[in-house]
């Protein structure tokens, strides 16, 4: 087979337009070739995929994504008769170090990686879970200690706090608006509210000073409803991500605060992601745009020294760990953004991943209870995979991207390394 031959394949493959001969013509070439020449082959098919652009524009097509989601679906029920279709990436599974996960996209671009080569009737029924994903859910409590669950609230105005008016304008979306007649603020203390996910949870908030906050599962952010004096200071849990707004007071800059697990950053206007789950290990703050500063807070913190603070840049990420000795080493390296933020896209992403990383993730989304039984797998996993799509397609793309297996009962997911 010649160069343009096998990519015009890869285009019509990653299509879904190939036909069963082309498929099997191609099969029968790539057996011929080495692995060192076959692992080349794969980099090019790589970088004709273009995976990042087809997520950006995801939202504009939701009709097709339901649709593509829907046949993932239906190919995972046992009793759905379908024509076996032989996986391109099954056959390569032995040449690349990670198993790729379905990806879904827009214009036909989508694949289903990994389906078994056996006829439905051999296959083995796929893993039944209760889990469902994850939606909009939250619960809103007010400076007065009342709360509101924003699942229950219709759209409109639901509260207010001083001179703030807090709308539910759509299913998972809440904005704190000044009042257009707004009286001038009383002294005392600020009105707090707070915003808190469950598992399978995720919400955004627009701040009365125009910051946009999204907040992932088993998330919570306090801030008060109307900002006032030298620094608008919020305080999170669990994973959040802002673009934050830039706000003047009589012709002064206000800077934004985000406090955390030993951590502070300092903003005026950008936008980040703040990871500080507690079972991850470290808190992760990644910068997409603008610039920030990142403050370590430990006991033996002193101004000005250079280890309790760091400026990130665009693309970089800070990693705040604690160590044995219970300290804490704060560190800058390059981020991989689409990872970070992946989540508040409407997707996972996983670069070479391991399985508790994994397994970490889809607990929190589809809240389940993850155990682990013998010796841990260690394959790495690699691939995009919509937070739309139904726990057990996910399971099952992960067994057969091979060192994994599951045993599962409601939520319960055990997971053993595979023999």
């Amino acid at each position: 087979m010649e160069e343009n031959d096998y990519q015009a394949f890869f285009e019509k493959y990653l299509q879904n337009r190939h036909s069963a001969e082309e498929h099997a013509l191609f099969l029968r070439w790539f057996n011929t070739l080495s692995p060192q020449e076959a692992e080349r082959l794969m980099e090019q098919y790589a970088e004709m995929a273009p995976l990042w652009s087809v997520l950006e524009t995801q939202n504009q097509n939701d009709a097709l994504i339901r649709k593509i989601e829907a046949r993932l679906d239906q190919a995972s029920q046992p009793n759905v008769a379908e024509t076996p279709v032989l996986s391109l990436w099954s056959y390569l599974r032995r040449f690349t170090a990670a198993a790729v996960f379905v990806l879904i996209g827009l214009g036909g671009y989508y694949l289903f990686i990994n389906k078994l080569q056996k006829p439905v009737s051999e296959q083995q029924a796929p893993a039944k879970l209760a889990g469902a994903p994850g939606g909009n859910k939250a619960l809103l409590t007010l400076g007065d200690g009342s709360s509101i669950n924003l699942n229950d609230a219709g759209a409109g105005q639901i509260a207010s706090q001083s001179d703030i008016q807090i709308y539910k304008v759509k299913d998972g979306q809440l904005v704190y608006s000044k009042a257009l007649k707004a009286k001038e603020a009383k002294s005392g203390a600020a009105s707090f509210n707070q915003i808190s996910t469950p598992k399978a949870g995720q919400y955004q908030v627009n701040l009365s000073d125009g910051t946009k906050v999204w907040l992932n599962s088993l998330s919570s952010i306090r801030f008060p409803a109307t900002f006032d004096g030298d620094a608008r200071r919020v305080e999170i849990t669990g994973e959040v991500y802002f673009e934050v707004a830039p706000y003047k007071v009589k012709g002064r800059k206000i800077p934004f605060m985000v406090a955390s697990n030993n951590q502070v950053i300092e903003v005026l206007g950008t936008h980040f992601n703040v990871n500080t789950y507690k079972d991850e290990g470290a808190v992760k703050t990644t910068l997409l745009e603008g610039s920030v500063k990142v403050y370590a807070l430990h006991a033996d913190s002193r101004p000005g020294k250079n280890q309790d603070v760091v400026r990130l840049f665009p693309g970089e990420q800070a990693i705040l760990k604690e160590n044995a000795s219970h300290s804490t080493a704060l560190k800058v390296e390059k981020a991989d953004t689409e990872s970070a933020i992946a989540w508040q896209k409407g997707y996972f992403k996983f670069r070479d991943t391991n399985i508790q990383e994994v397994m970490r993730q889809l607990s929190r989304w589809y809240d389940l209870e993850v155990v682990y039984k013998g010796p841990l797998p260690q394959d790495q996993f690699t691939g995009y995979v919509s937070k739309k799509v139904a726990v057990s397609n996910v399971l099952n793309i992960l067994e057969e991207g091979g060192g994994v297996k599951f045993n599962v009962k409601d939520n319960r997911v055990e997971v053993v390394a595979a023999e």
